[in-house]
């Protein structure tokens, strides 16, 4: 074999090996950048994760075995119809008024009734006549006590009925408590059942009847027998 041959085999083996090593070189490179490559990946991943607030888990409570994470007020359900029928009763019973009480005004035998469709006689006049209230036998001096609350309307004196005083007992119930003395009532004053608003005297239109408190109602300005207050 001539030198020239040899030597271009030797110089062709030469770069055979540097290409390889190269090769090599260059592989190892690529290694290097791609292992810092996701070595750097993971630790910003781990830095992220340690700079995140931890979650919130749910807890459970061995004193009060159920969870604690959802703290949101439950939402009332709809009321049932039953519910809104028992709400809808309570309210209108609520402004339902109560009845009223009443008393009567004296103690005693009622001797001359209230009546304006047959005619009574009358000892005074001598004659039949209407009787548009009640006569109540009691002793001159009986306190007369208000049949129900109420206020006092007015307080007159006329020939027939004698001193009377007069109280609106409200929802158009208009009492004259007549033929009084000692009146202890005062005009535009409120009283209760039971109040003393004077004492009995005399009825100049009855004076020839025994001694009794004459009593006349009205209902929205309908005359009525307070009776039937005490029926």
């Amino acid at each position: 074999m001539k030198y020239t041959q040899y030597s271009q085999k030797k110089k062709g083996n030469s770069a055979f090996y540097i290409t390889i090593a190269l090769c090599l070189f260059l592989i190892g490179v690529a290694a290097w950048f791609a292992f810092s490559k996701v070595d750097n990946t993971d630790i910003k991943e781990a830095e992220s994760q340690n700079s995140k607030p931890p979650i919130a888990s749910s807890e459970y409570n061995s004193t009060n075995p159920s969870y604690t994470e959802n703290t949101e007020p439950e939402t009332p359900a709809d009321p049932t119809d039953k519910e809104v029928k028992n709400q809808e009763y309570t309210s209108k019973t609520e402004t339902v008024k109560k009845p009223k009480s009443y008393c009567m005004p004296v103690n005693g035998e009622i001797f001359k009734d209230f009546s304006l469709d047959t005619l009574q006689h009358s000892a005074t006049y001598g004659d039949m006549r209407i009787h548009a209230g009640i006569d109540i036998a009691c002793s001159e001096g009986t306190l007369v006590s208000a049949v129900t609350d109420g206020k006092i309307q007015d307080i007159s004196e006329t020939a027939d009925l004698g001193k009377t005083v007069t109280i609106d007992h409200g929802d158009g119930l208009i009492i004259k408590y007549c033929g009084l003395k000692n009146i202890t009532a005062e005009k535009d004053t409120a009283v209760k059942m039971g109040d003393t608003i004077g004492a009995v005297s005399t009825v100049p239109s009855e004076c020839s009847d025994q001694q009794h408190l004459h009593i006349e109602a009205f209902e929205n300005g309908k005359s009525i027998s307070i009776l039937k207050f005490f029926e």
